[in-house]
């Protein structure tokens, strides 16, 4: 909904005089501004709509404009490496331990409506790591572990719902939610020994999964700006079927819920608005 301005009024004190813009939302609610803050174009103002008779008052500026597309990628990566963490590991000998976290994922999106935009987001991710080597010798608890690895692959497509909020007149600066529905598909093995020794199981994973995933966004070029989100609450259901290096074959089904800052799901990405 469109403002409607009014004539300007003064109000002065005994040090100063401070001229007003009278703002009119819903020909009801008379809200006074200071010109020296009205933005230059006052239709990129969004007003919240009100419940039943009551005006929240709530300004939101336009960030992504009605029926515009944007596209991007999104990617994470973690790499940890125990010879770069000598503090955490002082009290342990001997340990030589690894994990390294890749995830790639281009997206589309339409905005139906101003600061509301739906598409689809389609992903890669890979996780490894290993332990080499650890050894923890206590009093009487002696632990000794080496040549384990594990790996995962995975591929996924969803769909994603993204409500931004402007937070200046320009549109450089918006938080955004993204709840996302989506499917991934994907294969792990964890192995132990090596040679003639090697014991391994394969497992392939099937999820359905929703998720919200908070960020922010900045326009660093007129139609290109970049982002970082966070995961923070998700739900998951997964079907699974594993096989031994021995041949014994099994399968299994899981539920989970999580509400938390998920580290190795912090993603940083670059975003086009055409």
């Amino acid at each position: 909904m469109k403002a409607q301005t009014a004539d300007s009024i003064s109000i002065s004190n005994e040090d100063s005089v401070v001229k007003y813009k009278l703002v009119v939302v819903h020909d009801t609610v008379y809200v006074p501004m200071p010109e020296a803050k009205m933005p230059v174009d006052s239709s990129r103002i969004i007003y919240a709509k009100p419940v039943g008779r009551y005006d929240r008052g709530i300004m939101n500026y336009r960030f992504i404009p009605k029926h515009k597309w944007i596209g991007g990628v999104t990617v994470s990566v973690f790499n940890f490496e125990s010879d770069n963490s000598r503090l955490l590991f002082s009290l342990l000998k001997d340990i030589d331990l690894n994990l390294r976290t890749l995830s790639v994922k281009p997206f589309v999106g339409y905005a139906i409506k101003d600061n509301t935009v739906v598409g689809l987001k389609l992903g890669y991710s890979r996780i490894s790591g290993g332990i080499n080597n650890l050894a923890l010798n206590i009093e009487d608890l002696d632990i000794s572990l080496k040549d384990i690895k594990y790996t995962d692959d995975s591929y996924s497509f969803s769909l994603f719902h993204r409500s931004y909020i402007g937070l200046d007149p320009k549109g450089l600066f918006g938080l955004f939610n993204e709840t996302t529905i989506g499917y991934s598909m994907g294969s792990t093995r964890f192995s132990r020994g090596s040679g003639e020794s090697l014991k391994y199981t394969d497992t392939s994973i099937n999820q359905l999964n929703v998720g919200l995933n908070p960020g922010i966004a900045i326009f660093i070029m007129p139609n290109v700006g970049a982002e970082v989100s966070f995961g923070v609450a998700g739900f998951t259901y997964n079907w699974e079927k594993q096989k031994k290096s021995s041949g014994e074959v099994g399968k299994r089904t899981n539920s989970g819920a999580n509400f938390k800052i998920n580290l190795l799901n912090i993603n940083i990405g670059i975003t086009v608005c055409i």
